[in-house]
């Protein structure tokens, strides 16, 4: 089975479940660095309703200077990075710090600015030469600052593997084409089926509702 035949199987499944949704937003696009920062890296393993989205409103609403990266760099450097983020461990925080000081390398202030910067190759392995920041981490920056993409988790795997469709070697890409194709299949866009997948394996569209 190739791509487009898999992309059709994932567009098919996703019809024929009656309680999927397609979301109406996706998360992201703060217009404020230090938030958009704070969403992409802690959100690697951890419950991001629970732990990253309340840490991102936090800094949101303790710190609206921070929108631009050398106002959230000063910050940073105030206050500490644990002590923004909230954060007890150091690894997560060292790594808020180490990819806003790239930012500030590279002159990027604003999302438009970092909007542009992702969409270069060359700039993406930049920020992948930080530890612990992998594809998944670059694809999910790529998403939150309105680049039309995919950011494959746990939750997208497991409906990948619902939909009985089995992936190669090169899993991460392929289930980035896969959903990515699906989406046009579907018409909508990748980052909205992205979230609506999210959304429906979490759980959160299945709390909405019942809340």
């Amino acid at each position: 089975m190739n791509l487009e035949q898999k992309a059709q199987k994932l567009a098919d499944y996703t019809r024929s479940l009656s309680d999927f949704r397609f979301s109406s937003k996706i998360d992201g696009n703060y217009d404020h660095m230090g938030a958009t920062i704070t969403d992409a890296i802690l959100q690697a393993g951890l419950n991001y309703d629970s732990v990253v989205r309340r840490r991102t409103q936090r800094i949101l609403d303790s710190y609206p200077q921070a929108r631009t990266t050398s106002e959230f760099l000063k910050t940073l450097e105030e206050s500490g990075p644990k002590a923004v983020l909230d954060w007890k461990d150091d690894e997560k925080p060292r790594r808020v710090l180490a990819v806003t000081q790239l930012f500030i390398r590279e002159g990027i202030e604003t999302e438009l600015q970092l909007e542009t910067w992702l969409d270069r190759s060359e700039n993406i392995k930049k920020l992948q030469t930080i530890k612990g920041i992998k594809k998944k981490t670059t694809d999910y920056f790529r998403k939150l600052v309105g680049i039309e993409t995919c950011a494959p988790d746990v939750h997208l795997y497991g409906f990948i593997q619902d939909a009985q469709i089995i992936l190669g070697e090169h899993q991460y890409e392929e289930a980035k084409e896969i959903i990515n194709r699906a989406a046009v299949l579907l018409g909508h866009k990748p980052g909205i089926f992205d979230q609506s997948i999210w959304e429906y394996k979490s759980g959160r569209v299945k709390k909405s509702c019942e809340d």
